[in-house]
């Protein structure tokens, strides 16, 4: 699978808004991890207070 292949027929060419693919790539890859760590910590209960 070459990414450069699949990214030119999605856009005609290897750049987005004059942007690297890597670029691109590595946004979304973050991006997802963030979604991943909102879900993660925003459905946790908090804990009892112990007094």
């Amino acid at each position: 699978m070459n990414w450069n292949n699949i990214w030119n027929t999605l856009f005609n060419k290897t750049e987005l808004f004059g942007i690297n693919m890597g670029f691109w790539v590595s946004l979304a890859i973050i991006l997802i991890v963030v979604v991943a760590m909102n879900i993660t910590f925003w459905s946790m209960k908090p804990l009892k207070n112990v007094e």
